[in-house]
């Protein structure tokens, strides 16, 4: 019994200290090989993780910036020139943004505390669905399944 308990540790020390060295050995490799590619990577999920969602009809156009209404005032959106403008599919400038048009998209926040915009849609407001009541009580027959 004793030897049995004695292999099994052996066993199982050997396989902690494989797991080490391949683990630090996957890190050098990570380190060594794509350094530059993984701070690429890094960046983008940041940036990611950055931005939130905002929705809103147009209240005017000022310059580089899109007034958002809301219900006490307007809410400023700077557009850069990594912004992405669409409507039904297609990119869009910000010339052809006009107010009482219904944006939504992301955002992110500037570095002078601001809103950026990083993408958005124009469009018609969406219309919610209608919440269903009930249940429905028609049942089906064995032929209709």
């Amino acid at each position: 019994m004793k030897t049995l308990q004695n292999s099994i540790l052996r066993t199982l020390a050997l396989s902690l200290v494989c797991l080490g060295v391949a683990g630090r050995l996957a890190a050098a490799e990570a380190t060594v090989s794509g350094g530059s590619a993984k701070a690429g990577e890094t960046q983008r999920i940041a940036a990611r993780k950055s931005t939130y969602p905002f929705r809103g009809e147009v209240a005017a156009v000022e310059g580089k910036a899109i007034m958002v209404a809301k219900k006490s005032g307007t809410r400023p959106i700077e557009v850069g020139a990594d912004s992405l403008l669409e409507r039904d599919g297609t990119v869009i400038r910000l010339e052809d943004v006009k107010p009482g048009d219904y944006l939504r998209g992301m955002l992110q926040k500037t570095e002078s505390g601001g809103e950026a915009l990083v993408r958005a849609s124009a469009g018609g407001k969406y219309d919610k669905p209608v919440a269903k009541t009930g249940k429905t009580t028609a049942k089906m027959d064995k032929a209709e399944r």
